[in-house]
């Protein structure tokens, strides 16, 4: 056993779990699967080379191989993780993780994932098996290696691990640079698709791949410790330090090319001390490690309704050290060395059986019961919590801004256009049963990007490439409202958090990424309204709902539901936490009213008292995630805003039915 090999398993592991439990400075510890991926390809490749050259090698005796060094640690987790859910999931939460589940045992999570990890679906870190994407992946290459490599000519196999890494590292940055949109699958572009698919992250397997075929061929040949040690440190500074916002690209392919050089030749460049060897005995927990802390930290998050405290989540790395340790001392072993003699043999072989037939059986009583509550009437809390998109979802605009058409409208001639993103589109419900506005609206709205024109905000889900397409689909925007005579009014909303929050937000503006400068998003906002005024139309902003951090709609589901529920006493929010959590935002909206003389409508003017801001009223519920209306919640708060008595309020002359706007 190479010493190095674990320590870089180690590696992997520990900087993975750092970065999902975000609680030490590790932005790009999601290269530890990178890391992963090659060591895995060098490994099983190396035993079926080895195995093909000897003439030893079975296709039975290397798939049971797999199976027994993979499937039971992988069940034994499946079957506690399920267990647990009983206790941690919402009804809805369920119907995604029976999707989970059986990607996970059938080895397809990647392929399924992407359909649950849409801009409205539930957030990725409460999905409990979300992990598992990566030991499909895994699984799958190695299904399809021992058969190429089987039917491959052996003077063939260099070029083609070679060619292969080529062809799957274009296809990889051609997908990750040109961010298509599926038009049929809104929620899935070429980036999420070049994530998760084999094809497209293969050259990191295939890279250990080509290794092993190396060093077959060449037993003795090695790299100097004196050039190692730095290669590692550049692993180590790139985990700390990414240098790109796009994966897989620049960071993927500096990592993946440096652990390849690492295991070239032997393991002498790793000194042995206390430290490396401890983080090689973590190495030897990898596989348990990496299976089990992710569940953990889904429920907690779940449970905390996505703000986990520090001092849970530093309890939960511990706690995954350890049954990761007791995973791998029991189970893995166990199975993995447990076939000796017919007696152990036999054994081992029923308890397989057992745990295979308990992964399949233990969620059934969830779906059974999910079918009779659905018969029985009880509250579907995957209607209330749907999405709220709007008129249509062809409303919600992707790369390129495109004209709307007559699903955004209620009217061939619309008087009102609705300008924004989600934050907008939640309203819509609201807007449209309202009998003076809802016959005349248009809706022109992008996901994430608030109607500001020449600045777009920054983040891990939308980068400098996102935000040109957001910079452009405002100004087309701009330009459609100036143009449309018959537009009088313009709607405005936006969580505007990404904007207004504080100085280090960060920020895209004239083709450059900056830090901070709320004053130049407030400045831009209020040009914005200026230009608007300028061209004929009277714009209002809409606030955003109330909200202080934690997800409301899962507050909610779980509370009715009497799923578990930690660090929240209930699910109104405080107005002192409103106040505190939302102060940029509340402070800015201030300044732009005052400085451009526009109404500022305040939802929580409907919603709060002096000490909580509701977020039920009777049966209704009225938020669906941490900020979003439910479309019944849009529908009981919008009206009672009596938009067009403000429209009349500064306009001497109006052509929308007058006299209904009279009586308000």
């Amino acid at each position: 056993m190479r010493h190095d090999i674990q320590f870089l398993r180690g590696i992997a592991v520990l900087a993975v779990v750092l970065y999902h439990a975000k609680i030490l400075p590790m932005p790009g510890g999601y290269l530890g699967v990178d890391i992963f991926f090659v060591i895995s390809g060098f490994l099983i490749t190396s035993i079926i080379l080895r195995d093909l050259d000897n003439g030893s090698f079975s296709f039975k005796q290397f798939y049971t191989r797999r199976a027994k060094r993979l499937l039971p640690a992988a069940y034994s987790t499946l079957i506690f993780t399920t267990l647990l859910s009983y206790q941690f999931l919402t009804r809805s939460q369920w119907n995604d993780y029976i999707w989970q589940l059986f990607g996970a045992i059938t080895f397809t999570a990647n392929l399924i994932l992407p359909f649950q990890t849409g801009y409205f679906e539930a957030a990725a870190e409460g999905k409990p098996l979300l992990h598992i994407w990566s030991l499909s992946l895994e699984e799958q290459y190695y299904l399809l290696m021992p058969l190429l490599l089987f039917f491959l000519k052996k003077k063939w196999r260099g070029w083609f691990l070679s060619a292969s890494i080529l062809l799957s590292l274009l296809l990889c940055f051609i997908l990750v640079s040109i961010q298509y949109t599926y038009w049929r699958l809104p929620a899935i572009d070429s980036t999420m698709m070049a994530f998760f698919t084999l094809p497209t992250r293969a050259w990191e397997l295939l890279t250990g791949s080509l290794v092993a075929w190396l060093m077959l061929r060449s037993p003795l040949l090695n790299i100097s410790h004196k050039v190692k040690l730095p290669i590692f440190t550049v692993i180590v500074i790139v985990l700390i330090f990414p240098a790109d916002n796009i994966h897989p690209r620049t960071d993927a392919l500096i990592v993946v090319f440096a652990t390849a050089l690492l295991l070239i030749g032997n393991d002498k460049w790793l000194p042995l001390n206390f430290v490396t060897r401890a983080i090689e005995k973590r190495g030897d927990w990898s596989y348990s490690l990496y299976l089990i802390h992710w569940p953990l930290f889904a429920f907690a998050y779940n449970a905390y309704l996505g703000v986990v405290p520090t001092y849970t989540m530093w309890f939960l790395v511990f706690l995954s050290l350890v049954l990761a340790y007791l995973q791998y001392q029991f189970v893995e072993q166990h199975f993995r060395y447990g076939w000796q003699g017919s007696i152990n043999s036999k054994r081992t072989f029923r308890r397989l059986i057992g745990s295979s037939v308990l992964v399949i059986l233990l969620p059934i009583p969830a779906i059974v019961t999910g079918q009779m509550q659905s018969r029985s009437g009880t509250i579907d809390f995957q209607h209330i919590r749907r999405s709220n998109i709007g008129l249509s979802k062809t409303c919600s605009q992707g790369k390129v801004f495109v004209q709307p058409g007559s699903s955004c409208m209620t009217s061939d001639k619309p008087e009102i256009a609705l300008w924004g993103d989600s934050y907008m589109m939640h309203l819509v419900p609201g807007l449209k049963i309202d009998p003076t506005l809802g016959s005349s609206l248009v809706q022109i709205t992008k996901a994430a990007c608030a109607p500001i024109r020449g600045i777009a905000s920054l983040d891990s889900n939308y980068d400098e490439s996102w935000a040109k397409t957001c910079l452009a689909f405002n100004e087309k925007a701009f330009q459609y409202i100036q143009n449309i005579k018959s537009i009088k009014f313009v709607i405005l909303s936006s969580p505007f958090s990404g904007y207004f929050d504080n100085e280090q937000q960060k920020l895209f503006v004239e083709g450059k990424k900056i830090i901070g400068s709320r004053a130049l998003a407030i400045e831009l906002m209020v040009q914005t309204i200026v230009a608007l005024q300028r061209a004929g139309k009277q714009p209002i902003i809409i606030s955003p709902p109330p909200k202080s951090g934690f997800n409301i709609g899962e507050c909610l589901e779980r509370e009715a539901t009497g799923v578990l529920v930690l660090g929240q006493p209930d699910c109104n929010i405080q107005v002192v936490d409103y106040h505190s959590f939302q102060k940029g935002v509340i402070e800015a909206l201030e300044e732009i009213g005052q400085r451009t003389g526009i109404d500022i409508v305040w939802l929580n003017e409907i919603t709060c008292n002096a000490e909580v801001c509701i977020t039920k009223v009777g049966d209704t519920y009225i938020y669906k995630d941490a900020g979003h209306l439910t479309v019944a919640g849009s529908e009981w708060l919008i009206p009672q805003l009596r938009l067009a008595g403000r429209f009349l309020k500064n306009m001497e002359t109006i052509s929308l039915n007058p006299e209904s706007l009279v009586q308000e």
